[in-house]
Parts: structure tokens; sequence; C-alpha cells
């Protein structure tokens, strides 16, 4: 019986259920797409389990800078203040699999004073040998979840929204809720009277306030214009634009392209690319125009690159406007271009 428990893959909602009922196991792994939500779900753990404490027993880690050792002699370090320890490993899919296989040991037989948290946010082949022992939570949303976290988005903020506006919205800033929710403040702000949001308020709105936004950044790498990309970056910078909400629009875009790209190379038909993808017919347009423009190779650059900036920008006490400099610089790098 415990064994299907554990094994069972929870949902967001679930599992604030269950911590709120102090069920809080020893491993956890998350997935999924919707970063915005694995932050709130940290956050509640820490909440719970450090208190006022978190300086002392939470630890912060990352996949690409720490090994599988570094990570278990904290974990198997007493907690100072707090009932557990809370160590927190980000963008544990760069963990080579040697560290994985090392982790998976301890799985078997983890500390009952520490809650360990790996968050895989792109997707790897998760085959541990103690998988039993883990609890698994998604933080995935299907289509239709999206749309109805969108419409609870902008009913907190006094608003209903249209199917054609969430739609428009998502082949503008993507599906990270985190993002939507910035956008549909900064909507809401223009509309008067109105109490619907639709299509129209979305295009206006959005191309209004961000003209030189993502998109038009991310033409002009295609382009491999440097000297346009720098300056689109300027123009947003002068805005006040918030530099991890271009940094996600710019990777929000790309993987649209790698896999509008995946999806071409297997003869997909148009109309099954605009079901999966979600976006308009114009949006698409340009996304193949781009794909054609972009190797593979090109695209794990950037993607990389875009890594090196989020983290950064989360950690680092640089001007905030230095790592979206840089990631276009990288961009034109000779490792960056197709031989």
């Amino acid at each position: 019986m415990a064994n299907k428990r554990l094994s069972n893959k929870l949902s967001y909602g679930d599992f604030i259920k269950k911590i709120e009922n102090n069920q809080i196991e020893p491993v956890y792994i998350f997935t999924g797409n919707q970063i915005h939500l694995m932050e709130g779900a940290v956050k509640r753990l820490k909440d719970i389990l450090l208190g006022q404490s978190d300086g002392f027993d939470f630890f912060n880690f990352y996949g690409d800078s720490v090994s599988a050792n570094e990570i278990l002699n904290c974990a198997k370090t007493y907690p100072m203040f707090s009932k557990k320890r809370l160590i927190v490993v980000r963008h544990a899919e760069k963990l080579p699999q040697q560290e994985i296989r090392i982790l998976d040991s301890y799985f078997s037989n983890p500390s009952a004073f520490t809650c360990l948290i790996l968050l895989f946010t792109e997707e790897k082949n998760l085959a541990f040998k103690n998988r039993e022992k883990l609890s698994f939570v998604s933080f995935d949303l299907n289509k239709k979840d999206t749309l109805q976290e969108i419409r609870e988005e902008a009913k907190k903020l006094g608003y209903s929204i249209t199917r054609e506006a969430i739609e428009t919205l998502i082949s503008l800033v993507g599906h990270d809720i985190q993002y939507i929710h910035k956008e549909l403040e900064k909507i809401s702000l223009f509309m008067d009277n109105k109490q619907i949001i639709e299509k129209g308020d979305i295009q206006q709105i959005i191309e209004k306030t961000t003209f030189e936004d993502a998109f038009h950044l991310t033409n002009a790498l295609a382009e491999r214009n440097k000297k346009k990309a720098l300056n689109i970056l300027i123009e947003l910078q002068k805005k006040g634009e918030e530099p991890l909400i271009t940094l996600n629009r710019i990777y929000w875009r790309f993987r649209l392209i790698w896999r509008v790209k995946e999806l071409i190379d297997k003869n997909t038909t148009e109309e099954t690319i605009l079901k999966e993808l979600g976006v308009s017919s114009g949006s698409l347009y340009y996304l193949k125009q781009h794909a054609k423009n972009f190797s593979y190779r090109d695209i794990k650059h950037i993607i990389e690159t875009i890594y090196k900036s989020d983290r950064w920008l989360k950690t680092s006490s640089v001007p905030r406007d230095i790592p979206l400099v840089i990631l276009i610089l990288e961009f034109f790098n000779p490792k960056g271009k197709t031989s």
C-alpha cells in the first residue's frame, strides 16, 4: 500500500493539501513547466518546516555546479534550529548520470530530519532504482488546466477573459502562469470600466507597452543582426521591463522554435502543429521561418546561455541589465553558430 501511495504522481493541489496536513516526505521530485508553482511549493515548505530559521537550515544548490556528495553531506547533517533541513536542487536535470546514481542510493534510506527537493524543469529520463521511496509532484498544466488557471488569475484581478484573449496572451507570453499574471496586471491598468478582457485588449496593450518585445528580439536574432538585437534590448531596459520576464519570453520562443522544427522534420500537418502548440496561424508562420534559420545546435546553445543568465539574475549582485547583454553577445559567439 505504501509503495502505491509513494509511486503515485501528485498534482500541485494534492501536494499542498498533504504538506498542510504535515504529511511531508523526505524526498520530492518536482517536474513540469510551471516554475512559478514550483517556487510557490518550495516557499510553502520553507514556511512549514523552517519558520523564521530558514537562514540556517535552508540550502540551495544548482545541478550544474554541485556534486551528489555535497548534497548528501548536507542532507546527513542535523538541523540547527528547525525540525528539518530543507535542501533544494534547482536544474536537477543538469546533474550527470553518475551523480544521480549516488543520490539514488541515498533515496533507499533518506534522513528523517531532512527534506530534499530535486527540481527538474527540463525533460529527463528519471530511471531511479528506489523510485518507490520518492514522491513525484507534477507541475505541468495541460491546455484545459492552463485556460482555467488564466481565468482564475484574471478573476483575482476582478475581470473575466475570453477564450480568444487567453490564446492570444499565451501566443505572446507563453504558458508560464507567473508571467501571464504579470501581463494581466499590466493589462488591468488600461481597462478603464471594462470588465471583460478581449483579444483586442491583449493585442493593443501588450504591443503598445512592450512594442520591442521578445518577438522582435527573436526576429533580430534570427536575422543574425547583433546591432538591432542590442538596440531592442536597450529599448526594453529604458521601459523598465523586468529582465527575468524578457529572458522567459526569449526562452519560451526558442522552445517553440525547437518544437516546430521537430514537428516539421516529422512531416506533421499544420493543423496538428497548431493544435499541439496552441498558437495562432500567424504566429506559426513566423515560427516556421525561424525554424529554417536555426539549427538544433544553435537553439541548444541559446537555451544553455539562457540558463546561465537566469542563474546570474537570481544569484548575483551585478546590475540586472548585464546578463541579457551577455546573452545576446553569447548568441553571436561562433560556438553558437552552425558549423
